[in-house]
């Protein structure tokens, strides 16, 4: 045992799943932030002929980045507080326009959500092939942190780096007037492999997504030969006529449990796996923002998005009292954070914080797969 733990505690990056014991990870940061302009990815979000599809983009008001920088560094600290090691992106300014050979975008986005540009499997940090245009550069923040992994020995990728040229996006996409196929999200094409990070849902050798607004099957592809016979990637599809991520959508919270969205049901039955192999499968309480509809910027279901230190403790923003007694009634301890300043740059805990190494192996959770 003694040499095992030695063992464990030389691996740099090591992370599997969302429960297992969290030891270091990387938290976002606000600073600098810029809010894009409209751009073809959007198109899911905005109506064919809304204000917002003429937006040019625009500088954050310093007071709502100081707001929200210091949620993000109040959870930094309750990390810490928990033994967890904290690290940072590198400051950049996101208000400088890009122009590359195939588009130019007036502003950028921000550094807030780790968690949609790497997704750490196992000892390997991936990154994202981003279907944003204004997010083309957001690795950058993070490029200081990943060399000093790679020269510790972690595994480094960078997946094939989309032109995102207008091929990628169907042309005037909108839910309104396109038909919405429930099996394939069609806002992108498959001109090239893209997805976030934060569309992927780990489970050991399972690992789950479903085409949305950001990611395409053509990633996934990508991704599955990546990692070869060692995880199994799945297709899901839950009723959404705008997806982006999963983690608002099926959060497993420890082996043989999962959380889903009860407003966003399954459609093509693939959740039956989970249930073959005896896992709960739950609806998460209502969010105190749930009757607010739908926000482009951030998910009316943010409330299920948590992050796990343990299989036995969450952090849940402060006023959402109803997950709160949700998990306590499973045996959780529940630490509470104020995280409602955050929410407007794209995202809740899991997004705005990016696991480096938990305390854990690759393992199988659905037998009927081996």
């Amino acid at each position: 045992m003694k040499e095992e733990m030695n063992i464990m505690n030389m691996i740099v990056v090591n992370s599997y799943n969302e429960w297992d014991p969290l030891e270091e990870v990387i938290v976002g940061s606000v600073l600098g932030a810029g809010k894009m302009a409209f751009e073809p990815a959007l198109s899911p979000f905005y109506p064919l002929n809304s204000e917002e599809r003429s937006f040019h983009g625009a500088k954050v008001a310093e007071k709502e980045v100081m707001e929200a920088q210091e949620q993000l560094d109040n959870f930094a600290k309750v990390l810490e507080n928990e033994g967890v090691i904290v690290r940072r992106p590198e400051v950049c300014d996101f208000c400088q326009p890009v122009k590359t050979p195939s588009f130019e975008v007036p502003f950028q986005n921000s550094s807030a959500c780790p968690r949609d540009v790497l997704l750490v499997l196992g000892d390997e940090i991936i990154e994202a092939p981003m279907a944003q245009r204004a997010r083309y550069f957001e690795y950058r923040a993070y490029r200081p942190l990943i060399k000093e992994y790679f020269r510790r020995g972690a595994k480094w990728t960078m997946a094939p780096k989309p032109t995102m040229s207008d091929e990628l996006y169907t042309p005037n996409y909108s839910t309104e007037n396109v038909y919405f196929d429930p099996v394939t999200h069609n806002s992108l094409t498959q001109f090239e492999p893209c997805f976030d990070a934060a569309t992927f849902v780990r489970c050991g050798k399972d690992i789950f997504y479903q085409p949305d607004a950001v990611t395409n099957e053509f990633g996934a592809e990508w991704l599955q030969r990546h990692v070869g016979d060692r995880y199994r990637i799945h297709k899901m599809r839950f009723k959404d006529s705008h997806p982006e991520h999963l983690d608002t959508t099926l959060v497993p919270i420890r082996p043989g449990l999962v959380l889903t969205n009860p407003e966003r049901p399954c459609l093509d039955g693939s959740i039956q796996l989970f249930k073959d192999n005896n896992w709960e499968v739950v609806d998460a309480p209502a969010s105190i923002r749930s009757p607010l509809g739908y926000s482009p910027e951030v998910s009316n279901w943010i409330s299920m998005n948590i992050l796990l230190l343990d299989v036995d403790k969450v952090i849940v923003e402060e006023k959402e009292e109803e997950v709160i007694r949700f998990f306590e009634k499973y045996d959780y301890k529940v630490i509470t954070c104020p995280f409602d300043k955050v929410y407007k740059f794209g995202g809740g805990f899991h997004c705005c914080s990016s696991d480096i190494r938990r305390r854990g192996k690759l393992e199988s959770y659905f037998p009927t797969l081996d």
